[in-house]
């Protein structure tokens, strides 16, 4: 199976405190760790790539739409040019950003590489 990225977007509020003491996250929100990203429903992801320019774009118009509030600080630019080296790795290749908006709104974007080793091959079928 060919490497390829899952891309998941989620845009709301943060995780209540309660929840990430009990390490509880509902079904719409993101996952706490990277490794769970792939056990979210065929429906949470909105794109698959297989090549990153494709993803890089996708990630770019992504956080364009949904600036950071600390955007001075890891400008659009900077992240994706972190992404594009991430990408590009051999293992840890997952990009995922977490940040608030300049809306105040919680923004979630992920790039899951898959498959993930030989022993677990793609939940979505992607070929």
């Amino acid at each position: 199976m060919t490497q390829h990225w899952h891309a998941f977007a989620y845009t709301g509020r943060s995780y209540p405190d309660a929840l990430i003491r009990r390490r509880e996250v509902p079904a719409n929100y993101p996952p706490i760790e990277i490794k769970h990203w792939l056990d979210r429903p065929a429906s949470q992801v909105v794109d698959t790539f297989r090549d990153i320019e494709s993803a890089v774009s996708w990630l770019e118009g992504e956080l364009t739409q949904n600036p950071a509030a600390d955007e001075e600080h890891f400008s659009v630019v900077d992240r994706l040019e972190y992404s594009r080296e991430t990408l590009g790795l051999k293992a840890g290749n997952d990009v995922v950003y977490g940040y608030y908006s300049k809306a105040q709104q919680y923004v979630s974007r992920a790039l899951i590489a898959c498959p993930r080793g030989e022993t677990r091959s793609c939940p979505y079928g992607s070929a």
